[in-house]
Formats: structure tokens, C-alpha cells, sequence
């Protein structure tokens, strides 16, 4: 999906060569423990974040897609033992072939010797964050999507990385959730709410709820579709029975999220 007729491509690369211990009293970093790759990659992302949130910007969200072509980058580097935005191939078509929609992109590359894959992730993020250039990408305020690649090559112990990031239109799912429940008598009623989770830019905004329906382990039914409600109540419930519901939250632009866990109430 092509959203914009003037795209505009923000690449810097760096070859990445600090000791870790001499950047490790420069940055904070929060825990480093990690037991595989994807382990690994999801702390780059979190250590971001981290510094992102610190200057009050919003998280970047973590997405499937980004992170597939990173590590596709990644791995091409790794392979051809070869730091570069070109060695990755041409990032605009991965992101096309992907189908994923962007008003602009960027990425940061790097590599390093340290311990695969913890201690190796953890230098190249410090050492993007020492360089204007590549710091100015990850604290962005026009990018809101991110996913990051390691690849591991054995015969130099080189780790390299890729973090590509978008700004995209939103399609994070809104969150919903049951706040309370109450019974009086034979009358049941639940609350609930929700919230679209913020990103740097076009965040969509929270719109509505559905709200399904059963009893004891029965079929769930839809009792209110669409709905601004935060609330609902059932009255003259028969006794002997669970009753229960769920939520579910949909945001402006039709992201729908995931239901809620089920909200159960006895009613002897």
C-alpha cells in the first residue's frame, strides 16, 4: 500500500567498534538478560524505549513485519561479512513486498564482536545512541513502528544489526478489559474500559466496544455491538448458574483488538 506519492528515506550507517564497558558508564541500561536471539532483539527495542519514554516521547511499537526484514538484513550482512544498507537489499521494496503501509522509513545498522547475543545487542545499541546521527532515528518523533534483526556469523564472531523503523499509519489493536462486576440480589452488573495505546503519531483513537454474553460454559452471544457503553446490567438472572462476559475495543480506523478474559459471576 503506497500512502504517500513524495517518500522520503532516512538511512545512516555506522560501523560500531566502542568497548561496552567504556559506553556502559555513559547510558543506562536496563536488564540485559536474555537466553536466545529474539530474546536479544526484544531488549534492543525495550533499551529504545526506554530512552524514548525518558525524553517524553511515546514508545515505538514493536512490529511483526519490521522485524522480519531486519532480520533478513541482518542475516544478508552477516552472510556477506559486510556492514551495509545496500548488502540488505532495497529496503523500500522489502517493506512494498511486505505490505506495509509508510509515510517514511529508517534504519540503523551495526556490528560487533562482544558475546552473541545479549552482550553483542547491548554494544550496538550504546553505541547508537553515542552517534547524533543514528540516536536521532531511534528517538524520532515522526516514526512510530520499529522491529529489530541480529544475525550471528560464527567464523569472526561478528553480530550484526539492523533496526528498521516507519512511521505508518496506526494498527496497534485497542486494549478493553472488565473492570468490575456486581451482584444484587438476581441482578448482575459488569464495567469495563479501554484505551488505544499511544504512538508518536496517528494514533487512531479508542471508538467503540463489543461485549458477548453467556451462561455457565455455554455459546458466547454478541448483547451489545458497537457500543460507547462502559457498563451493563441483567436483571432477574435465574440462580444456579455462572454468567459471564467479555469485551472487545475497536479504534477509528477498524483496528479491532483481542477479547477481554471472561468476567464470571455466580448466582446462587
Amino acid at each position: 500500500m503506497h500512502l504517500s506519492p513524495a517518500r522520503r528515506r532516512l538511512a545512516i550507517a555506522m560501523r560500531v567498534a566502542i568497548p561496552v564497558a567504556f559506553a556502559a558508564t555513559l547510558f543506562f541500561v536496563p536488564s540485559t538478560s536474555a537466553t536466545s536471539v529474539s530474546d536479544a532483539e526484544a531488549l534492543v527495542v525495550s533499551w529504545i524505549n526506554h530512552d524514548r519514554m525518558d525524553r517524553g516521547l511515546a514508545p515505538l511499537r514493536s512490529d511483526g513485519d519490521l522485524a522480519a526484514i531486519a532480520g533478513i538484513r541482518a542475516s544478508r550482512m552477516a552472510s556477506a561479512n559486510v556492514m551495509s544498507h545496500t548488502v540488505g537489499g532495497n529496503l523500500a521494496s522489502q517493506l512494498d513486498w511486505y505490505n506495509v503501509a509508510w509515510y517514511r522509513y529508517a534504519e540503523d545498522i551495526g556490528w560487533s564482536t562482544a558475546s552473541f547475543p545479549t552482550t553483542s545487542a547491548r554494544s550496538i545499541y550504546l553505541a547508537w545512541m553515542g552517534s547524533s546521527e543514528h540516536r536521532a532515528l531511534l528517538l524520532s518523533d515522526q516514526l512510530n513502528y520499529i522491529g529489530v534483526g541480529l544475525a550471528y556469523r560464527s567464523s569472526n564472531h561478528r553480530t550484526y544489526a539492523s533496526a528498521v523503523m516507519a512511521e505508518s499509519p496506526d494498527h496497534t489493536r485497542p486494549v478493553a478489559r472488565v473492570t468490575g462486576v456486581t451482584r444484587s440480589g438476581d441482578d448482575v452488573r459488569w464495567t469495563w474500559n479501554g484505551y488505544d495505546p499511544r504512538l508518536q503519531t496517528h494514533t487512531a483513537g479508542f471508538r467503540d466496544y463489543d461485549v458477548q454474553y453467556r451462561v455457565g460454559s455455554g455459546t458466547w452471544s454478541l448483547i451489545r455491538d458497537n457500543t460507547t457503553s462502559t457498563s451493563i446490567a441483567l436483571a432477574n438472572r435465574p440462580g444456579g448458574s455462572y454468567y459471564s462476559i467479555r469485551v472487545r475495543g475497536t479504534d477509528r480506523r477498524g483496528n479491532v483488538g483481542a477479547w477481554s478474559s471472561e468476567s464470571r459471576i455466580w448466582v446462587p
